[in-house]
C-alpha cells in the first residue's frame, strides 16, 4: 500500500549544527515542531554521472561524481507565533551561514510504533512570500540547502524501547599513554539491545571515537572525557551518559 504525505511532521534544531552528526547525535538534538507545513519540494541525493571518452572508446565509460544533498523548498501557512517557523526565519537571517538540522518524521510507523526518520543538516534561505490575490493563502517560502549525506531510520515496532536504569561508566587512568573504557550500562526494553558509543572531549564530539575504548595521547592533555551510549532496539533508542573523568596528565 502506497503512504501519502499526511500526518507527516518536520522539525528543526534552534542550535546550529556545522559538523557532520551521526544517528546518535542527532537523537540526542532538541527538536522543535514545525507547523503548518503545506509542501516540501523533492529531497534525497543526485550524484554526477561522469563521461570521458578516448579516440578508441566503443561504449563511454562513467564515473561518479560529485553527490548533491538536495535544495528542497519548504511551503508554510505563515504563522508569527509559531516555534518551528520563527527558528526557519531567524536561519534564513542574510549573513546567518550556520547549518541547521532537521527531522521528517513519515507516518508510516505501525500502531504504537514510530515511522521513518529522515535526519539531514543544511542552510536556510528566504523566506519569499507568494502574495497573490483575495483568496491566496497566506504562505511563506523556505528554501533548504542540505550539506550532509541524509541518515534513514526505518519505523520502529509498538514493542518496549529501551529505558535507562544504570548510567554507563567509565575505568582507567585518565592519563596519557592509558585508555579509557566505557560500560555499556543496563537499559531495559526487548532484545536484541545494540549500543553505539560516543566519545566527548571537553563536552565536544571526538570525531571517530565511536567504539567502548579510547585510547588517551598526548593531544588530550588537560581535556575532560565523558562517554554517551546510545542503546536501540526493534521499538526504539534511549541514551546513557557516564560521568566526567578527572583532567587528562601526563603519565
Amino acid at each position: 500500500m502506497a503512504n501519502t504525505n499526511a500526518a507527516s511532521k518536520w522539525y528543526v534544531c534552534a542550535t546550529p549544527q556545522n559538523s557532520n552528526l551521526t544517528e546518535a547525535d542527532y537523537n540526542g538534538l532538541a527538536w522543535t515542531l514545525i507547523s503548518k507545513v503545506g509542501n516540501v519540494g523533492e529531497t534525497g541525493k543526485s550524484t554526477n554521472v561522469l563521461t570521458y571518452n578516448t579516440w578508441d572508446t566503443e561504449v563511454a565509460d562513467k564515473a561518479k561524481g560529485i553527490t548533491d544533498a538536495g535544495s528542497p523548498t519548504m511551503e508554510v501557512a505563515r504563522d508569527p507565533d509559531d516555534a518551528g517557523q520563527e527558528i526557519l526565519r531567524q536561519a534564513g537571517a542574510v549573513g546567518n551561514n550556520n547549518r541547521y538540522a532537521f527531522k521528517e518524521v513519515r507516518a508510516d510507523g505501525p500502531l504504537g510504533g514510530t515511522g521513518t526518520i529522515f535526519y539531514n543538516r543544511g542552510i536556510v534561505g528566504g523566506p519569499t512570500r507568494p502574495n497573490g490575490q483575495n483568496e491566496d493563502f497566506d504562505v511563506e517560502v523556505f528554501s533548504i540547502g542540505f550539506v550532509q549525506e541524509e541518515i534513514i531510520v526505518k519505523p520502529t515496532s509498538g514493542g518496549n524501547a529501551p529505558m535507562l536504569s544504570v548510567a554507563p561508566a567509565i575505568t582507567g587512568d585518565a592519563e596519557v599513554g592509558e585508555t579509557l573504557t566505557c560500560s555499556a550500562g543496563t537499559f531495559t526494553g526487548d532484545t536484541p539491545l545494540t549500543y553505539d558509543y560516543q566519545w566527548f572531549a571537553n563536552g565536544v564530539a571526538v570525531q571517530g571515537a565511536n567504539t567502548a575504548t579510547y585510547e588517551l595521547t598526548a593531544k588530550d592533555l588537560g581535556k575532560i572525557f565523558m562517554c554517551r551510549v546510545m542503546a536501540k532496539n526493534a521499538a526504539g533508542n534511549a541514551f546513557g551518559f557516564s560521568d566526567t573523568t578527572s583532567a587528562v596528565t601526563n603519565a
